[in-house]
């Protein structure tokens, strides 16, 4: 199998920030944008911080994604979340498979963001897959082979475009892509998860795949046509982007809201 790496220090910083065009009060929030300990990664520094929050938690998710709640009481109109830390990367090509055969066959199911329309199942047959030796095999094939059928262009989807939906339109972002080719590899019954994570130079979150090939979850990067390497920073999966929903929460008041998200990551 392909995939040297190199073990690199990556310093690494996510700014979120909220503004609300009046007054809220109670708000409840949880947030999942951090980063945890892997076969391929190591978290050595990590800093918090919550505008307004005093006190806040931390809790993980079935599928391992550590997440910040809390609940801010006193009035505001911005909310402001800070996360910062240090990263080794690069110590492994692979995560290894913990024995969960719940979580196994979720992820080999699809979703209602993967699921297959006529377009998709139509390019999967014309995929000649049965040539490869084996689910890694098929997993790499359809990597290279979907920037042939689909491009890389920003604004012509949305957050909740589903695969189907993307394919059809022949471009998308990260997100299309990973879904796309989770919804193609499901097809061939191999469990798949989604990822959401952060690349230097991105600017932004970046969104690819992990399959479980020989007792391994490799990653796919297919927006970007390239195995996961050292310069990947991995923070929360699930079966869909719906499962790494970075913030959600309920707030007191009458108010619009508008979103913003930042991210660094620089080698040191």
């Amino acid at each position: 199998m392909n995939g040297v790496v190199t073990i690199k220090q990556l310093q690494f910083e996510y700014r979120l920030t909220a503004s609300y065009s009046a007054e809220i009060s109670n708000h409840s929030f949880t947030v999942m944008f951090v980063p945890k300990d892997s076969n391929r990664q190591k978290i050595t520094s990590l800093a918090i911080a919550v505008k307004e929050c005093h006190r806040y938690y931390m809790t993980v998710d079935s599928f391992g994604n550590e997440k910040i709640y809390g609940k801010i009481t006193v009035p505001h109109r911005t909310f402001d979340v800070s996360i910062s830390g240090v990263a080794q990367t690069g110590l492994d090509i692979y995560e290894e498979y913990t024995e969960d055969s719940f979580n196994a066959v979720l992820l080999r199911s699809q979703t209602a963001l993967t699921q297959p329309g006529a377009k998709l199942k139509e390019y999967h047959r014309c995929l000649p897959l049965e040539k490869c030796d084996s689910d890694y095999e098929k997993a790499l094939f359809v990597m290279r082979s979907l920037p042939q059928s689909f491009h890389y262009r920003k604004g012509v989807t949305s957050v909740h475009e589903k695969a189907e939906d993307a394919f059809a339109l022949g471009a998308g972002v990260c997100q299309d892509y990973a879904h796309i080719m989770a919804s193609l590899l499901r097809m061939e019954g191999i469990p798949v998860r989604y990822v959401v994570g952060m690349i230097p130079g991105e600017g932004a979150s970046h969104a690819w795949v992990e399959a479980l090939c020989r007792g391994y979850w490799y990653g796919f990067d297919p927006a970007n046509n390239k195995l996961v390497d050292e310069d990947y920073i991995k923070v929360s999966c699930g079966r869909d982007s719906a499962d790494c929903s970075v913030i959600r929460g309920s707030f007191y008041g009458c108010a619009g809201q508008e979103q913003s998200e930042r991210i660094t990551v620089n080698e040191i």
